[in-house]
């Protein structure tokens, strides 16, 4: 839906009333009046930058609405209204910033400046969205043809994902993917861990089609290689955004993977085999972790170290519904601004899909409160309250405490039981190395999209993990990630050696984090959450570890894998 208005007064009383909840800056006296006459360059930029603030939030309500599947948002506003308001104040908003002398801008004014120029000119609403049912009988190449064609492939291919993990039938239940990887780390029967993994062959031919060369998952890493050429690597900007040589990635990762093989038995093991091999922790503590239990114990551990979700504005949505996306995610609901010498605003949210309990959904739900708190510790000006210049360093911020799950001590304090150091360990990185060898696998694919996916899946895995090959098996498509966004798995591959390198570093200086200090997060975010976009995370990485992250942490803590 569309709306005109011709004067900004109306304009703004529009957004007012959708943002009355937050008591939006735009909507004071002085800001509907607008900048007085003979106002400086900067005095108008800092106005603009608190319209922005407001313009941020309604886009943010947008996505989270949707997100919802609902038609008024939590604070009972029209989705139409809110996406009418923001249209109207984006509009607006680029006319006056286009308008300012930004030569006239300071050194960190300009960089906001071109801050907020470039989410403005990407944070556009998409009335042609993909419906939440779509044909995925389609022409992959036909799909992709023209401008936006790699865009609207991936964003085809996800949707039919999305329906396919939502809607697996075995017998006469339909389940989810996530609740199949719980029971093929459950399973006792080897043959019915095949059943269930054959049960996934909807999502393989989501992606890969026939495996033939004109496959959606083929067309659409053309395409992603073409573009990079052309607008830049995602991959090597996510190196960068670390400080490591995009050159390195390949030989990092190969490290990790070889310390994974060579801790392990020379047999091969079938693929739906792998979830039980490593699923012994799971085994003796799922039990214990009902789905009920998730959010107590997810909440208890975060207060324990100063980071109560409740208190920190932490909104979850987590059950099953029509439609939902099968990947959890944390956004912002709202932004955190200054107001009269207080935050507020804060308002993070947290989707995920939990029909079950489990200690894999545990620890997935730790990982997204991890987000969480982090977005609710931003403290910075509205052009850079967002989250960080790097994918992989964010990521790592989601694991910096979650990984406790996986420590016995942790398990014996919140479960009441623990598995052993070799247990609980193969439960971390059983889960840690499959991410390294998807990062591995797309950055082979992107580099040579000629390759065969199958037969690059197969190799990866047969070498590094000791998993039986199986060429036919398009069983690597198991990632929504691999076309929401080609490359992101090795987000996951960076996260895990960041994570590992500051963990061990934070350890080292004030102990475990499972004890309970509740100064922790007070701790963290001074040092990493507050940050936003202010500064780059080489710097802050820099400031903290005196260097770039490596593998050293990460390769020491695996050797825990061959403790008893």
């Amino acid at each position: 839906m569309t709306r005109t208005w011709t004067d900004r007064g109306t304009q703004l009383a529009l957004a007012c009333g959708t943002l009355a909840w937050l008591g939006a800056t735009a909507c004071s006296p002085a800001a509907m009046a607008g900048a007085p006459r003979g106002s400086s360059t900067r005095e108008r930029f800092l106005q603009l930058e608190q319209r922005y603030a407001d313009a941020r939030d309604l886009y943010a309500q947008i996505r989270i609405t949707e997100a919802r599947g609902a038609t008024r948002s939590a604070h009972d506003s029209p989705l139409s209204d809110l996406e009418a308001a923001y249209e109207v104040e984006r509009t607006s908003l680029i006319g006056s910033l286009a308008s300012l002398d930004s030569t006239q801008l300071g050194g960190d004014d300009r960089r906001a400046y071109r801050t907020m120029r470039l989410a403005l000119d990407v944070g556009v609403i998409d009335s042609s969205a993909t419906p939440a049912m779509v044909s995925c009988a389609y022409d992959p190449g036909a799909l992709s043809a023209g401008e936006g064609g790699f865009a609207r492939l991936g964003a085809r291919i996800y949707e039919c994902f999305g329906q396919a993990a939502r809607s697996i039938v075995i017998g006469k239940d339909t389940l989810d993917r996530l609740t199949i990887v719980g029971r093929l780390e459950s399973e006792e029967d080897p043959v019915e861990r095949h059943r269930y993994f054959m049960a996934l062959l909807p999502l393989w031919l989501s992606m890969d089609g026939d495996n033939g060369p004109t496959s959606p998952y083929r067309t659409l890493v053309k395409l992603a290689e073409a573009d990079w050429r052309t607008n830049g690597s995602y991959i090597a900007s996510q190196a960068r955004s670390l400080d490591v040589d995009s050159a390195h990635v390949e030989p990092m990762l190969v490290e990790i993977l070889e310390a994974w093989r060579d801790r392990n038995a020379a047999a091969a093991v079938e693929p739906w085999d792998w979830w039980y091999a490593n699923g012994a922790a799971s085994r003796k503590l799922s039990v214990r972790v009902t789905t009920e239990a998730l959010r107590a114990l997810n909440d208890r551990y975060y207060a324990d170290v100063g980071a109560e979700p409740t208190s920190l504005g932490i909104h979850y949505d987590l059950a099953p519904r029509d439609g939902k996306t099968p990947v959890a995610f944390t956004d912002f609901g709202a932004y955190p601004r200054r107001e009269r010498g207080r935050w507020t605003g804060i308002e993070p949210w947290v989707f995920a899909t939990y029909r079950a309990g489990g200690l894999a959904n545990l620890s997935e739900l730790l990982h997204e409160t991890g987000h969480a708190i982090h977005i609710a510790a931003i403290r910075t000006r509205p052009a850079w309250t967002d989250w960080p210049d790097s994918d992989p360093f964010t990521e790592a911020l989601g694991d910096l405490l979650a990984l406790d799950v996986t420590e016995p001590e942790w398990q014996q304090k919140y479960l009441g039981d623990s598995a052993t150091t070799a247990e609980a360990m193969r439960g971390r990185y059983g889960g840690i190395v499959l991410d390294v060898a998807w990062a591995l696998f797309e950055l082979r694919m992107l580099a040579d999209p000629s390759r065969d996916p199958n037969a690059t899946w197969a190799d990866i895995t047969s070498t590094y993990l000791r998993i039986a090959p199986h060429p036919g098996l398009a069983w690597w498509a198991m990632r929504g990630q691999l076309v929401d966004q080609p490359g992101y798995m090795l987000t996951y591959a960076l996260a895990a050696i960041a994570a590992a390198d500051l963990r061990a570093q934070i350890v080292a200086d004030h102990g475990p984090f499972w004890r309970g200090d509740r100064r922790t997060y007070d701790r963290l975010s001074s040092r990493f959450y507050r940050w936003g976009l202010e500064r780059p995370t080489r710097e802050v990485l820099r400031d903290f570890l005196g260097r770039a992250i490596t593998t050293n942490a990460i390769l020491r803590d695996m050797q825990r894998l061959s403790e008893r």
